[in-house]
């Protein structure tokens, strides 16, 4: 009995005790929870995809300025978010680059709103097709119902592939004829024909043209070359962590024969030079044709030259061989006389007088 009635007592205090903590811990947790904020329902941002292309398609890279496409939507129905946005290519890239987009955003509950990055500062023409670059857009949302937030909430981050094109350019390169042409002589004509592009590529046709009238040439060193293959004549490429421009082949070299007829004028004779590319007229991008253009200085060849060269190919002519000669001698014959007869005329006429 006694030990009972002992125990009743004890088990009385320490339930009391056991209350009192719990009742302070309730009590203490009651501001905790008032204080918390409504967490937003959440916010999304994506790439925009154009033509059916999909994730799994790198954007490509344009000529002077890429423009990428996102999204940001936001899914809370009771106030706008405000997102912080950065930009950055992961990896070897040339150093004027330039990303251009918006620093910070504004979404409006329950909206999806479309953003765009520039990119510029990258020469794809000098750079080897295929070269992917990655590129990330990291987004944190630093307000939400226009009241800014002490520690940002939530973060978001998407990321996407940039690829260089392939591209096809030819240059014409023609070397300068520093001297007059003698008509009916043949002269040389020295190219050099140099892949502008930044991908292998061939040539699938050519034309030679010039604004003389008796001037000829031989299409067959050109037809030479059609169909061969020539790598760029540099490129800018990376070998793992390093990124550097590399020279690959000389440039294909032509030489031209031209003919000036004997009886071209006296002329400046532009001639102008034009190759195909065989990608282009494939379907792919770049210049289908370029073309080179230089003026040569054809003379006329004299007179007498011609003269001479008619009469050394004329053996069965009986007459002069030099009649223009003798016709200027019959004629010279005559002022010889004059003074004589001048002479004897004026004596004769005081003769007469007397």
């Amino acid at each position: 009995m006694q030990d009972g009635t002992y125990a009743s007592p004890m088990h009385s205090t320490r339930m009391r005790v056991v209350l009192c903590v719990i009742a302070l811990l309730t009590i203490s947790s009651i501001p905790i929870q008032a204080q918390e904020v409504p967490a937003p329902a959440g916010w999304e941002m994506g790439f925009v995809y154009e033509n059916g292309a999909s994730e799994d398609d790198p954007f490509p890279l344009e000529e002077e300025e890429t423009t990428i496409r996102f999204w940001i939507r936001n899914d809370n129905l009771i106030g706008d978010i405000e997102i912080s946005l950065e930009y950055s290519m992961v990896g070897l890239v040339p150093q004027q680059l330039t990303l251009s987009g918006e620093e910070s955003v504004t979404v409006g509950s329950g909206s999806n709103d479309t953003f765009t990055l520039k990119i510029a500062g990258i020469d794809v023409w000098d750079i080897a097709s295929g070269l992917i670059f990655e590129l990330e857009i990291d987004g944190e949302m630093t307000a939400f119902q226009g009241v800014p937030l002490a520690v940002p909430m939530s973060s978001q981050s998407i990321d996407g592939e940039l690829i260089v094109p392939e591209l096809f350019r030819w240059e014409v390169d023609i070397e300068e004829v520093e001297h007059r042409i003698t008509a009916g002589s043949e002269f040389n004509l020295h190219l050099d024909l140099v892949n502008k592009g930044n991908t292998p590529d061939s040539i699938s046709g050519f034309s030679v043209e010039d604004d003389c009238p008796v001037l000829t040439s031989d299409d067959e060193p050109l037809n030479s070359v059609l169909g061969q293959v020539t790598y760029p004549e540099y490129i800018w490429y990376t070998d793992g962590s390093v990124g550097s421009y590399d020279l690959f082949y000389e440039p294909t070299s032509v030489t031209l024969v031209f003919d000036a007829s004997s009886t071209h004028p006296t002329r400046m004779c532009e001639i102008e030079i034009t190759v195909q590319s065989t990608s282009v007229n494939n379907g792919g991008d770049g210049d289908a044709s370029n073309k080179g253009e230089i003026d040569v200085e054809i003379e006329a060849r004299p007179v007498g030259a011609q003269q001479d060269q008619d009469d050394a190919s004329t053996d069965d002519d009986d007459g002069p061989q030099n009649q223009d000669q003798v016709t200027s001698d019959n004629f010279l014959m005559f002022p010889t006389l004059v003074t004589p007869m001048a002479i004897l005329w004026a004596a004769l006429m005081r003769a007469r007088e007397e």
